[in-house]
């Protein structure tokens, strides 16, 4: 069967459902809780009312969407909690967040998630359908000249994006989210932040504890990124994460039937599948995503074996979607580089990472940003914060272990477990990583420094 293939986000943009701005929508105060059912989840949900922009708390507010599911026994408090993303709605992955607590943290805590600025329902960016099919058209530049052009095409993107979302456009940095997320706090009468944070969610975690380190009271984050990091090095941890996952994935085939590459060795299988990555910009965002987890990696046989016999159909990928991803990104990883400099740094990133250096590195979008970053990139410590966890995968897909690495031993209380093994995210995929991360949430043990889990 040929399927025509549509390019997912595994931590895309959620459907915007509708835009909610002004202190008339938000409830102010002691929350006033509605059921909001998602599938059979019983989650009751609010609206929280925080300014447009920190720098002016008495000035024009936003409605943030929040969400809780209740815990099932004796409650000893709420654990928030992020997804990833950044574009992703809280509320809508609430009940997939939920399910990867063990039942002994959701019998204590209600599990509580929102729509950060911009997404979802909280005043979400939207673009005009002409500029996103214009952006989805676009290329990797392959040469100065044509990155010139690109900046230009992604710039007039990017302001009629910033147009049609009006003043919130310019304030959905993540600082802006961890000031959100202390509102929170406040609202839910919390005296301090218990919070889980998955991949882009390490970031919001990361940068509350720099702005509230006193404030932090259980704080687990998977998958960390790196917070010294600008947009030059995001994108070349994340080149380095998705080329290893590559190398994992063909190092499964033997142990996968349909795998189509068993016959070929890795470097082989590189060499066959990187011209159609250079023809293709379809192509380009899709298998990252798919090689995220593992347990894709059986659709991602199925792609590659249809390409292999000639049989691939692109899904003719809609344009749209991906304005809330790049505008909080730009926000906080500055770039002031050169059309030559992001250039030569895409050759070298394509000798370093042949399937997906040149395409990520190529194809940064921030250095005609209409919104300057809010953002400094540092090191952070925290100092003075309860204890943080820190999980990091050693083969993770998407942020580098190296990162993990470095956030826990930067924070003043950092504490790294390591889970060996290939994937993103290990909390609620893996048994010891998950079994450690509740006794931290349920009583605050830590796991022993140097503790590793081992993958199944």
């Amino acid at each position: 069967m040929i399927r025509r293939w549509k390019l997912f986000v595994v931590t895309g943009v959620a459907a915007a459902l509708a835009a909610v701005t002004g202190v008339a929508n938000a409830k102010t105060g002691t929350p006033r809780w509605e059921p909001c059912p998602i599938g059979r989840a019983p989650i009751e949900c609010t609206w929280v009312s925080v300014p447009v922009d920190w720098k002016y708390p008495g000035g024009p507010t936003l409605a943030l969407r929040v969400a809780v599911l209740r815990a099932t026994g004796k409650r000893l408090g709420a654990v928030l909690t992020n997804p990833g993303g950044p574009g992703v709605s809280g509320v809508q992955r609430l009940p997939a967040m939920a399910g990867k607590f063990g039942a002994a943290v959701r019998e204590s805590y209600d599990i509580v998630s929102w729509d950060p600025r911009g997404i979802g329902e909280s005043s979400p960016l939207s673009c005009p359908p002409d500029a996103d099919a214009a952006f989805a058209r676009l290329g990797v530049p392959g040469s100065v000249g044509e990155r010139v052009r690109y900046e230009q095409a992604t710039a007039t993107w990017a302001h009629a994006c910033r147009r049609q979302s009006g003043p919130v456009f310019d304030h959905v940095d993540t600082l802006g989210n961890a000031r959100d997320l202390d509102r929170l706090r406040e609202v839910l009468g919390e005296p301090k932040l218990n919070y889980a944070g998955f991949s882009y969610g390490t970031r919001i975690g990361l940068f509350y504890a720099d702005l509230f380190p006193k404030r932090v009271g259980r704080m687990a984050l998977d998958s960390a990124v790196d917070p010294a990091s600008d947009e030059a090095g995001f994108f070349d941890g994340q080149a380095r994460a998705a080329e290893q996952a590559f190398t994992d994935y063909h190092a499964g085939c033997a142990s996968r039937a349909g795998c189509p590459l068993g016959d070929l060795t890795v470097a082989e299988a590189r060499a066959w599948l990187a011209p159609f990555l250079r023809q293709d910009a379809e192509l380009n965002g899709l298998l990252p995503n798919i090689l995220r987890q593992p347990a894709t990696w059986p659709s991602l046989d199925e792609l590659l074996g249809e390409l292999r016999a000639g049989e691939y159909q692109p899904g003719g990928g809609e344009g749209g979607g991906e304005v809330a991803s790049h505008a909080v990104n730009c926000l906080d990883l500055p770039d002031h580089r050169t059309a030559a400099q992001i250039m030569a740094e895409a050759r070298r990133a394509a000798a370093r990472y042949p399937l997906f250096g040149r395409m990520m590195a190529g194809s940064v979008v921030c250095t005609r940003w209409p919104a300057h970053a809010t953002y400094r990139p540092h090191p952070i410590t925290a100092r003075g914060s309860a204890p943080i966890l820190v999980v990091g995968t050693t083969h993770d897909t998407a942020t580098p272990y190296a990162w993990a690495e470095s956030a826990a031993k930067n924070l003043s209380a950092g504490r790294l477990l390591t889970v060996q093994g290939t994937g993103h995210v290990a909390y609620g995929t893996d048994a010891c990583a998950t079994d450690v991360i509740d006794r931290y949430f349920l009583d605050g043990t830590l796991p022993p420094a140097g503790k590793v889990c081992r993958k199944e």
